[in-house]
């Protein structure tokens, strides 16, 4: 096995910050940080997040809450350089066409410890042959997985919800299949019910106009009809009917708001400090799981190679119905204030070797399509 040429090298980002950027403009302003690699990150900073910096820590945008507002933290310079690169070589990684490689993603580093490495999954040695071993200056980790089936019995936990506020968390289903709803979802100030597309079989349109359910202790209510599937992301969006409202809360949490998303930044923050996910589903209950690897993509489900996927947690946390379910961590500067989702449930590994649940993180659909998890107002909720 060989390397991959980095031919894109960056200046480190604390080179960045020897500019002047508080008297730039806007426009100059944001493409100085895009060019620095801080992606989607670009345009929610401000001259005033860097202006007070040294040089050892930099502004990180770890999630997004109410219209979008940024919410920031300090993490160490040379951390994100490193993630960067990571970032920027996995998209450089070249063997996603190989026969046998089903699928990649970014191992973030630790503060004051391992650096940041990509993971590629692979079925068989032929394989593994050509990966390389590094591109520029990041290591690559071969996993070879063999396919095999998985079956878990658990426990149902039937939601009862009162009125017509149906939080995620819940199970729901259409005629044939049955998956586990999200928390409300955003279209602009517009909430939807969302679950996993493939609840649907996994392709898009013929299914528009569908009944949606949701069940609970008085059994199967419908609550929507289906506007459309996203194939791609596997997740569709259901418009609610009748006067059901979806809400920003989570069943079986600590009743907690839901108050917008993690964008792939804070995925990596929460990664590096050792953080843990959580998530509710009606049939494997609460679980707390570890990240991973983020910006990943996989080619071993569905239809379709599936990209800005997330792993994290145990396969044995999820089962049948929990798609649709979400990953979320409490917010990190104000832990008492919501909760911010780290992506959906879609799946999770049935070979040996690999452990864990993976699905498309909430940043991705933010930055493809513009659906949050954060609703406009308190009322929302």
């Amino acid at each position: 096995m060989g390397t991959q040429d980095d031919s894109t090298e960056r200046p480190a980002t604390r080179n960045t910050f020897d500019r002047r950027l508080t008297t730039m403009g806007r426009r100059r302003f944001i493409s100085t940080l895009l060019g620095a690699g801080f992606g989607s990150m670009a345009g929610l900073l401000t001259p005033e997040d860097v202006e007070v910096l040294g040089r050892s820590d930099i502004p990180l945008v770890y999630a997004q809450g109410k219209n979008s507002e940024p919410r920031t933290t300090m993490v160490p310079a040379d951390w994100f350089d490193d993630l960067r690169s990571a970032i920027d070589a996995h998209r450089r990684l070249d063997v996603h066409s190989t026969p046998g490689v089903v699928g990649s993603a970014v191992v973030p580093g630790e503060f004051g410890g391992r650096n940041a490495t990509l993971a590629v999954d692979v079925t068989g040695s032929e394989a593994s042959g050509v990966v390389p071993e590094r591109v520029g200056d990041v290591a690559v980790e071969v996993n070879r997985v063999e396919s095999v089936s998985s079956n878990m019995a658990r426990t149902e936990q039937v939601a009862s919800f009162e009125g017509k506020r149906i939080p995620g968390g819940v199970k729901c289903a259409n005629r044939v299949a049955a998956g586990t709803l999200a928390p409300a979802m955003y279209a602009g100030d517009t909430p939807f019910f969302v679950t996993s597309n493939h609840v649907y079989g996994g392709d898009e349109g013929r299914f528009t106009g569908e009944p949606f359910f949701a069940v609970g202790a008085d059994g199967p209510r419908k609550i929507g009809e289906v506007r459309r599937g996203y194939q791609l992301d596997d997740f569709v969006r259901i418009d609610p009917v009748d006067g059901f409202r979806p809400v920003s809360e989570i069943l079986g949490t600590s009743q907690l708001p839901v108050v917008g998303q993690l964008t792939r930044e804070g995925l990596a923050e929460l990664k590096a400090r050792g953080a843990k996910l959580e998530k509710f589903a009606p049939n494997s209950g609460h679980t707390f799981g570890s990240i991973q690897a983020i910006d990943g993509m996989t080619c071993a489900y569905g239809k379709v190679c599936k990209r800005g996927q997330l792993k994290w947690g145990s396969q044995s946390d999820f089962t049948d119905g929990d798609s649709g379910s979400v990953s979320y961590h409490p917010d990190l500067e104000n832990p008492d204030s919501g909760l911010l989702v780290g992506g959906f449930n879609n799946a999770r590994t049935w070979w040996p070797g690999e452990d864990y649940i993976w699905g498309t993180a909430a940043y991705r659909i933010t930055n493809e399509y513009g659906f949050t998890f954060s609703p406009p107002t308190a009322d929302a909720r």
